[in-house]
Formats: C-alpha cells, sequence, structure tokens
C-alpha cells in the first residue's frame, strides 16, 4: 500500500507552533474572555476625593497647629518701673537721646523725623513715649524700626489694650488691666476713647434697647455725646472738649459688644477700635513680647534739664504731682491722665474736665528743693500739641491727625551739662474722617 505524505507546507501550523492553535481556531464555549481595563467608577471617584481632602486635615493638626501653638509668646509681668541703663547714656558730645513722640504707626513720618534728626544707629539712642502703634498706616512697619535701632519705649494705652486683647485672645492672664480704676470712680470703661476709628457712616442701623425697637444713626447719635460735652467748662473759663479733640467720651463698656452696637449703660454706641486686633493677627511673638518688654514709667537717674530741673521720668501720659514715688503711681494715671479735678487737684478726670495735669505738676516742682525735683517726658495729649515746660515735655503733637511729628533730642553739652533741640516732621493726615486724608491702612 502506498501511503502519501502532504508536502511540509500543508501541515497545520500547531505541530510546529504551539501557539498557533489557539490563534487560528474559533473561541471554544467554555473559554473565557480575559479581564478588561479597570474603570473608575463613582465610589473610586469619592475615596479619590476622599483622601486629598484628608491630607490637608492631617496636617493641619499633625503639623501646622502644633507650630502655630508654639509661637505665641507669653505674657510677662508688668514692669512698672525701669531703669534707664548708665551705660547706655552718652558718654561724650557724640551721642545723644533722642525722646519721641506719639508715632500712631505712622511709618513713612517715623523714618523722615530720624533723618531729619541725623539719626546715628550706633552713637544715639531712641526712646519711644508709647502709643508708637495702632491708628496709623502701618504699626508693624513702625515695630521693625524700632527694633531694629533697639528703641527703648515706654507703654501707652494703645499698647496696653494690645496686650490685654492679645492675652485674651490666647487665654492667658493680663495683670495691667486698668479698666474702671480712674481715681474718682467714674465707670470708664476700657478709658479707651473709640471714636478716632469710627467710621462716621450714615446708614440707619436697627438697634433694641431694653425691649424697644428703634432705629438711629450713629453719626447723628456721635455728634449729640460731642454736643453734650463740648460745653463743659474747665474752672478756668477754657472748654473741656471741642470737636478737634483727639478723643472723645465714648468708651466700650462691655467686652460682649461689638463695634456699632448700642450700649444701654452709657446711652451711645460701642465704637471699638481694631487696630490691635489686626496688629494681632501680623505681629510676630518677638514684636509683641518687645511691646510688653515696655515698662510703664522708664526713670533716668540723670539731670537731662539742668541741676534744678532733677532726674527724669519718661512716661506715656503723665505722673500725679502728689504721689512721691514713681513706684506708687497708678498704672492707670500713668497711661491715660490728662486734667486733674478741683478743689484739691489730687484726683485724676476720666474726661477732660479740670485743670491739665501738667499745670499743676511744674506749680508743685517749683515748691520743692532742685535735688527733689522731676521732669516728665511724655506723649499722649494729642489735643494740647506741642508743651515744653520747665519740668514737663510734651511731645505729642498729632501726627495721626496731619500735624507733626516730634523728637525732643538731648545732647552732652561738653561742659557736664546738657543741651536740647526739638525737631519736628510734618505728616500726612492718617484719620479717615479728616480732609485730605491718605488712604495706606495696612
Amino acid at each position: 500500500m502506498t501511503v502519501s505524505v502532504a508536502p511540509v507546507s500543508q501541515y497545520p501550523r500547531y505541530r510546529d507552533d504551539p501557539n498557533a492553535l489557539d490563534a487560528e481556531r474559533p473561541l471554544a464555549i467554555d473559554d473565557k474572555p480575559g479581564p478588561s481595563p479597570r474603570r473608575f467608577n463613582k465610589k473610586n471617584i469619592l475615596l479619590v476625593f476622599g483622601i486629598a481632602a484628608l491630607i490637608p486635615v492631617l496636617y493641619f493638626f499633625l503639623f501646622w497647629a502644633p507650630t502655630r501653638k508654639s509661637k505665641v509668646y507669653q505674657l510677662t509681668a508688668t514692669v512698672k518701673v525701669a531703669d534707664y541703663p548708665t551705660e547706655l547714656l552718652p558718654a561724650s558730645s557724640e551721642g545723644r537721646l533722642i525722646f519721641i513722640g506719639d508715632i500712631h504707626g505712622c511709618n513713612v513720618e517715623f523714618g523722615q523725623l530720624l533723618e531729619a534728626v541725623e539719626f546715628v544707629p550706633t552713637q544715639d539712642k531712641l526712646i519711644l513715649l508709647g502709643d508708637f502703634i495702632s491708628k496709623g498706616p502701618d504699626s508693624i512697619a513702625v515695630l521693625e524700626m524700632a527694633m531694629k535701632y533697639d528703641a527703648a519705649c515706654v507703654r501707652g494705652n494703645h499698647e496696653n489694650t494690645l496686650l490685654r486683647r492679645y492675652a485674651k485672645k490666647h487665654g492667658q492672664k493680663f495683670d495691667n488691666d486698668v479698666r474702671d480704676r480712674l481715681e474718682d470712680g467714674t465707670k470708664s470703661g476700657d478709658l479707651e476713647h473709640f471714636d478716632d476709628d469710627d467710621d462716621d457712616d450714615d446708614d440707619g442701623e436697627e438697634v433694641t434697647v431694653i425691649g424697644q425697637s428703634m432705629k438711629t444713626k450713629r453719626k447723628a447719635m456721635h455728634g449729640m455725646m460731642h454736643s453734650a460735652v463740648k460745653h463743659a467748662v474747665h474752672p478756668h473759663g477754657a472748654h473741656a472738649h471741642t470737636d478737634d479733640d483727639d478723643d472723645c467720651m465714648m468708651h466700650e463698656m462691655d467686652d460682649t459688644l461689638e463695634s456699632g452696637d448700642f450700649d444701654p449703660s452709657t446711652g451711645g454706641f460701642v465704637h471699638v477700635m481694631a487696630d490691635e486686633k489686626k496688629i494681632i493677627k501680623k505681629a510676630s511673638p518677638e514684636q509683641i513680647e518687645y511691646i510688653d518688654s515696655c515698662p510703664l514709667i522708664l526713670h533716668i537717674p540723670e539731670q537731662i534739664f539742668g541741676p534744678d530741673g532733677g532726674d527724669v521720668a519718661a512716661c506715656h501720659a503723665g505722673l500725679m504731682w502728689d504721689v512721691p514715688t514713681l513706684t506708687d503711681q497708678e498704672p492707670a494715671v500713668v497711661l491715660y491722665i490728662r486734667t486733674l479735678l478741683p478743689p484739691n487737684n489730687s484726683t485724676a478726670s476720666a474726661s477732660r474736665d479740670g485743670i491739665l495735669w501738667k499745670e499743676v505738676w511744674n506749680d508743685y516742682q517749683e515748691t520743692l528743693s532742685p535735688s527733689q525735683r522731676r521732669t516728665v517726658v511724655y506723649g499722649h495729649d494729642a489735643k494740647t500739641g506741642l508743651a515744653i515746660e520747665a519740668y514737663s515735655k510734651g511731645l505729642d503733637s498729632r501726627c495721626y491727625k496731619g500735624d507733626y511729628l516730634t523728637a525732643l533730642v538731648a545732647k552732652r553739652d561738653g561742659l557736664g551739662g546738657w543741651k536740647h533741640d526739638i525737631v519736628s516732621v510734618k505728616c500726612q493726615v492718617h484719620d479717615p474722617k479728616l480732609p485730605g486724608y491718605v488712604d495706606g491702612k495696612f
């Protein structure tokens, strides 16, 4: 029998190629298709977004929040009186002491004043008389400059307010809450005058007082308050308060009230200055520490104003003439005093009623022997303005309102004494309620 053998070209490919069978034969009934590419469904999408949202939350709690908490500055006990280091006093006629009145955040004018006095950082020493922050365009820049030049400082009412609010914000205790502590017993709220940053808008505002609804205008109420006090008269015939005042008698009476709220206890609206809160948000812990380091009174044991002038006390507002020692001065007086109440002029006024404290102070110093006298260098009283007298040197010259920023420059005369110059620079208007206002609020 003859067997025919097919040529190799006709052999099925699977004899030599085991994969050929799978490629050529049709799909069997029991064969299953291979896995298809994974596709995102709604659950997968939600899972991805959930993980993405969880990442910043975990970062906040694990990294950002602990770091932020650690950067909070812990306030220290208020320094009531500090002695200016004698080693920092100029030893020759080359160095100078430069006292500067209320800067109020006017950083440009601060720089211009340093240029005007030809400030030499390696020789001259700056002493800021409080209220160097708040109201003006850039308090942070003022702080940066003061710290850069290692300026000495005393605490003003605005610095004290900032520290109190800082303590409240971070759950700390504050040891110099001087509200409601003026000697005449007047309930004066924060002792801060809050119209400075009031918008004075004309929009009607719905308020409720003792269950009764009433619509009124803040500006009208503000004007009524001014009118009521502007005609109060000093014993010497001077107006106690005018519309031109730096401050008015509207106080924050209750921490629970917000700006614009009606306060039944005063019959007026609350005008809460917001600058301190803004500064707290922007200031570094080091800047808060600098403010906290400012004493209420800086004692300079040197007869800068001559042997008859006695030693020097730098403070923000002033001193009581009948309190014999600096340590016995009331903090509220040092931060806020402007006038004294008759008949004995031994009580600080919560308003401008009475006689200016500096007048009584200067008269009293004349009754003392030269060795017992003291000269006060201060700010705070923008209404009175620059006031240079024998035993008191008032340097607040209303820069915030467009007048001047002033420095008292003390320099040794080479003969064992001192000589003095007053240097001022013109300021732009930073009060939004005044004509010519320069918008520069941070």
